[in-house]
């Protein structure tokens, strides 16, 4: 882990902001059927999967209270809530799924980028508000919640989750776009 956190703090802060000029390029390069379509992601439209990866950023500011609690305790005592919340998976699933499609009819593609630069200029204050004992603080999360989850994350492990989230979901999109652009050029 790196020591010097104030390059920690401008490197998760170039982060951020990389991912948040990706999504805005995005946003803009989407017109509204665009943001309608099927995603590569079954069952979700493109839409969804943005309203998907905005949320990713909205969710730390509710974690990081709750991680800056459990790292002022000793390491192992968040091992059992991560248990608990691993025993709902089943429930877990099916609201993160209704929750990206309920996102995806209220985070329209005229509201979705201003939502989203709140949730990154909230985490933009966070970082900030992150003192140099803290980093190495953290608490054990439900890894069957999310593959980008590890057993213990660290608070720059949990201010770099959202980009991680971001740019898998980015993928699913672009290549979406690649396909759409590739079929109109392709002689047919």
């Amino acid at each position: 882990m790196n020591t010097n956190h104030r390059i920690t703090k401008e490197e998760i802060s170039r982060e951020l902001e990389t991912a948040r000029t990706k999504f805005h390029a995005l946003l803009d390069s989407l017109s509204e059927q665009d943001f309608q379509k099927q995603s590569l992601n079954p069952g979700w439209t493109n839409g969804e999967i943005l309203a998907h990866m905005t949320f990713g950023f909205i969710i730390i500011n509710v974690l990081l209270p709750m991680a800056r609690l459990w790292g002022r305790l000793p390491k192992g005592s968040s091992k059992w809530f991560a248990r608990l919340l691993n025993a709902f998976i089943g429930p877990f699933n099916w609201m993160n799924a209704l929750g990206a499609r309920g996102q995806g009819k209220v985070f329209t593609r005229k509201r979705i980028g201003k939502i989203y630069d709140r949730a990154y200029f909230s985490l933009l204050k966070k970082v900030d508000s992150i003192h140099e004992n803290e980093w190495g603080h953290g608490m054990y999360y439900p890894t069957k919640w999310d593959a980008n989850f590890d057993d213990f994350m660290t608070l720059e492990k949990l201010f770099q989750y959202p980009v991680i989230h971001f740019n898998f979901h980015l993928n699913q999109i672009a290549r979406q776009q690649e396909m759409e652009r590739n079929a109109r050029v392709e002689p047919g």
